[in-house]
């Protein structure tokens, strides 16, 4: 930590001599040249670590939309058991326990998945109704004759 402390120093001063010796040889004083060659590598790494940070701000906000969107996949809109019944989205694995901080509480919430079964049935698909109906009332017509 000292080491990198040390390196950094020692480059900061050699840029900013260059910089004042670049200076003095168009006339200006070495040390203003010094004090503009500090300044200019402030300035200059302000001005580099700001664009770094929007740049890195951006590109977290593009990641985290593609991850709300893959959450949509795998989530569920689940309601705080407390008295509030504050409704958050979650996302859910079936692999692992579920549980979210709720927003509004601050409690810790499990998620509990149960599942259940339902037997699934072919629609009636019959293009020939009034046949069966036809025959429906035959059969009720001839039952009443005999």
């Amino acid at each position: 930590m000292l080491k990198r402390f040390v390196i950094q120093l020692v480059l900061l001063i050699s840029i900013s001599s260059l910089i004042a010796f670049l200076l003095h040889s168009l006339g200006v004083s070495l040390l203003i040249g010094f004090l503009s060659g500090l300044f200019l590598q402030f300035v200059g790494y302000n001005a580099f670590y700001s664009a770094l940070d929007a740049y890195l701000a951006i590109k977290n906000k593009a990641l985290e939309n593609e991850r709300i969107k893959e959450f949509s996949y795998q989530g569920l809109q689940v309601a705080c058991p407390c008295y509030k019944k504050h409704i958050d989205f979650v996302p859910v694995r079936l692999n692992t326990s579920n549980y979210y901080k709720c927003g509004e509480c601050k409690k810790n919430v499990s998620i509990i998945i149960a599942a259940e079964t339902a037997i699934t049935t072919e629609p009636i698909v019959n293009t020939d109704l009034p046949t069966v109906n036809q025959k429906l009332i035959e059969g009720v017509i001839s039952n009443a004759n005999s």
